[in-house]
């Protein structure tokens, strides 16, 4: 059952949502309101492109309100300790690369040692500390994390294309949700107007304040301690400047699987979390956005990948080495980074890859025509990066 449009504004009232995060963190100080506007128009979007369900409205009121909430705490806590903004995350390992292309495997496998820093799943959920946490229990972040749509959701097309468990490394791209000024966004919900005005946007400053999130998460960590960060998000393709303006000197491991089996694979996938909040789109208009946020963001990524040099500090990985040859990947990768990869690393590494077969959370089934697209469609689409990664 779908709501009346009037009944989804009235929730996303952006004032009301504003009030209820101040009433349940017990703060009012938001800090810098730039988000304000980014907020402003994903919430007018979502109305005007969605036909939201019940439990749709619910969990996108719950996601804002979380966002919110983060980010007063956060606020709070940077005024407390200054010295959060100091702290060193400059030399990330960040995995990146089209959706469905083996990123997830790599970070998995990257962050399987001790002596790297994890974006775990309920950290992400929850950067900032709840107050009524106690130094010798389980952080109270963890049970709310598994409780998420992400993680307890019974959608079995979500748990075979991108299992979620709260205490599993997952992509740090969650983060830029609480700046309401990334395309993120629109992998959660149906919102084709929002996806037009955001990508016309900078990103520079939702990059910069989520380099301070992750400045913040190692801060309670007990700071750096020589532990390099193993990030991913898939869209990052998209915004390599705003990347390397906050990471400079970040490693770069990119995946590279056939554009041919990505995108029907992530169309799938992104269909399956669109109904969690929403009516079915149909499936030929996934396959159009699908194609256009992957084509945009593609372009940009091969631009600036050679305006800006970046050849260096990238590490290239084909799909049959991901599922193959992890192990070579991750050496090659430390490599770059000037780092040591000891065995008892490199045995954590493998010992994941071993006990982590592909398809056990099911298999995804996809095909280029379920989503009204075909092969000639892809190949003219993303001609350039075939040619120049997939077929060389």
């Amino acid at each position: 059952m779908s709501l009346k449009t009037t009944e989804v504004t009235n929730a996303l009232n952006v004032d009301t949502l504003i009030a209820q995060a101040q009433e349940t963190s017990g703060l009012r100080d938001f800090g810098d309101d730039s988000f304000m506007l980014p907020m402003q128009k994903l919430l007018k979007c979502i109305v005007l492109d969605s036909t939201l369900h019940p439990e749709g409205v619910a969990s996108i009121v719950a996601d804002v309100q979380r966002c919110l909430v983060n980010r007063l705490r956060f606020q709070q806590d940077l005024q407390a300790h200054p010295e959060i903004s100091q702290e060193d995350v400059d030399d990330p390992i960040i995995i990146l690369g089209l959706g469905r292309s083996g990123t997830t495997k790599m970070q998995k496998i990257l962050s399987a040692p001790d002596n790297v820093q994890k974006m775990l799943f309920w950290r992400l959920w929850n950067p900032a500390p709840f107050t009524q946490a106690q130094p010798d229990q389980a952080d109270p972040r963890i049970a709310l994390a598994g409780t998420s749509n992400l993680v307890a959701t019974d959608n079995n097309a979500v748990h075979a294309a991108h299992h979620m468990e709260e205490q599993e490394v997952d992509e740090d791209w969650l983060l830029y949700l609480l700046t309401f000024d990334d395309t993120i966004w629109n992998q959660l919900v149906f919102s084709p107007s929002y996806l037009d005005w955001v990508t016309e946007r900078s990103s520079s400053a939702p990059f910069a304040y989520t380099k301070t999130l992750v400045q913040y998460l190692q801060w309670q960590d007990g700071g750096k301690r020589d532990r390099p960060w193993v990030m991913k998000g898939v869209g990052y393709i998209a915004n390599m400047k705003s990347l390397i303006s906050s990471y400079p000197s970040a490693t770069i491991l990119h995946t590279h699987r056939d554009p041919l089996v990505t995108i029907p694979s992530w169309a799938k996938f992104v269909s399956a979390m669109w109904s969690l909040r929403s009516e079915p789109i149909d499936k030929h208009l996934v396959g159009q956005q699908v194609m256009r946020y992957w084509g945009w963001a593609m372009d940009r990524y091969l631009h600036d990948r050679d305006k800006m040099n970046l050849a260096s500090c990238i590490v290239d990985a084909r799909y049959e080495d991901v599922r193959k040859n992890p192990i070579g990947i991750a050496q090659e990768v430390y490599d770059r980074s000037g780092r040591a990869l000891n065995a008892p690393a490199k045995q954590a590494m493998a010992a994941w890859h071993n006990s982590n077969e592909q398809h056990r959370f099911g298999k995804h089934e996809y095909s280029l025509a379920e989503f009204g697209l075909s092969e000639k469609m892809i190949n003219e689409r993303f001609g350039d990066y075939i040619a120049r990664f997939i077929q060389h």
